[in-house]
């Protein structure tokens, strides 16, 4: 087993939830950090998913929902620790807002 340390996402965002990251075949993945960064001159909510294969963003998939102030960045919480196999994926909506997701890859 191969481990990778790296940056797996790092995205500006839409106001509508879309895949920031997917762990591919043969991919497993870990998330160590994740920080939001809202450079808007508005109060902006970022919501995170982990979506399974062939699943999309909802209620049941979502993992954190954070209010970032303008200007300021703030951790992810729900994000941190997770684990991803195989084809699942994160998914993220808050518009304008920069989303980082750092972690380990093992194949």
């Amino acid at each position: 087993m191969t481990i990778t340390w790296k940056t797996l996402s790092q995205n500006v965002l839409t106001g509508t939830p879309a895949a920031v990251y997917t762990a591919t075949t043969p991919i497993q993945a870990a998330i160590h950090a994740a920080q939001v960064w809202n450079p808007t001159g508005s109060p902006v909510t970022v919501q995170v998913f982990i979506v399974p294969a062939s699943g999309s963003a909802t209620d049941a998939t979502r993992v954190d929902n954070v209010v970032v102030a303008a200007g300021t960045a703030l951790p992810v919480f729900g994000l941190i620790n997770q684990k991803l196999s195989l084809g699942q994926s994160i998914y993220a909506a808050g518009n304008g807002v920069t989303l980082t997701v750092g972690g380990a890859e093992s194949v």
